[in-house]
């Protein structure tokens, strides 16, 4: 590596024409500039310069050997520029790993102001309910929700916690029955998730809890869009993320039911790797905590059943 150093030193030299004129332009003083080329003619065993008080000029050996030390200066120069444009500006591809039901509208809404206003940003978006690795998927911020980290390296960002709603489709309720309190649920069918387990906690409005133990339903998966699915087609009760159902509770293929009783929120966060990161990173983040943000407040001014109107 001194060497490389030293090789720079030297194009340095040669590009501005005097010690001193590198020195000024490498922030070093002239004698350090001066030890640096007595090093590498050392080193290489050859002298590079021919010195007077007045001017130096190349040797032959130096003729030779400078072309090489300026493309390296060069390339360095501009490996440098590049980092400081990937670090700096909105540009280059942001990868970003979500849930299937995320990497929709939600996702969309957040992040096109940011992409519309910054056309040499790429967006690379990998929707699965599964957990993603970052590390070997290149992942710059991955959405989760109700998870541990992974890693103890992870930074968690929060971003929202949104109502999880119980709800039913109309054929479902007209066969078996409205429920009217957790009680009732028991006899229900459930479709259910990870997030739904043997154990239901429900929280009423006025601070009560209600502990219930619910058999396995005939349909499991870990994909909201599939428990969806099959809610809707009248398969039996779910609980979904209401950012996820607004248009369905709006056009009656699913009821909200028991909306006095909630269980615990869904709480999304960004995770990330490193604090320090490029920009588009940062404004990334920034844009989806701003329209998040907006989600939430508007679910606390406007009550659950109104936040997508």
């Amino acid at each position: 590596m001194d060497k490389l150093n030293r090789m720079a030193v030297f194009a340095t030299v040669v590009a501005e024409g005097s010690l001193a004129g590198a020195a000024r332009r490498l922030g070093m003083t002239p004698s350090a500039v001066s030890q640096h080329m007595r090093s590498l003619e050392k080193a290489l065993g050859v002298p590079l310069l021919h010195r007077s008080t007045r001017r130096l000029a190349l040797t032959e050996a130096g003729e030779a050997f400078y072309p090489g030390c300026e493309a390296m200066l060069l390339q360095a120069q501009q490996a440098e520029q590049r980092l400081a444009e990937l670090r700096d500006t909105l540009v280059g591809e942001l990868r970003i790993a979500s849930t299937v039901g995320i990497g929709g509208r939600p996702l969309a809404e957040a992040l096109a102001p940011l992409l519309q206003a910054h056309p040499k940003l790429r967006l690379r978006v990998l929707a699965d309910d599964r957990i993603v690795d970052m590390i070997e998927q290149r992942i710059d911020i991955a959405l989760r929700v109700n998870r541990q980290l992974a890693d103890a390296n992870m930074i968690a960002h929060p971003l929202a916690e949104w109502p999880i709603v119980l709800c039913a489709a109309p054929r479902y309720l007209s066969q078996h029955g409205v429920p009217e309190k957790p009680q009732d649920l028991v006899r229900h069918s459930w479709i259910s998730s990870g997030y739904v387990g043997v154990h239901l906690n429900l929280h009423h409005q006025s601070g009560e809890q209600v502990k219930l133990r619910l058999e396995e339903g005939q349909i499991i998966s870990g994909s909201m869009n599939v428990i969806r699915a099959f809610t809707q087609a009248g398969l039996g009760i779910s609980f979904q993320p209401l950012y996820e159902i607004g248009d369905e509770l709006k056009r009656g293929e699913l009821i909200h039911l028991m909306p006095e009783w909630r269980p615990a929120p869904l709480r999304l966060h960004a995770l990330t790797l490193e604090r320090a990161m490029p920009e588009r990173n940062r404004q990334a983040l920034r844009y989806l905590r701003d329209y998040f943000r907006r989600k939430c407040e508007k679910t606390l001014a406007s009550g659950v059943d109104d936040v997508f109107n």
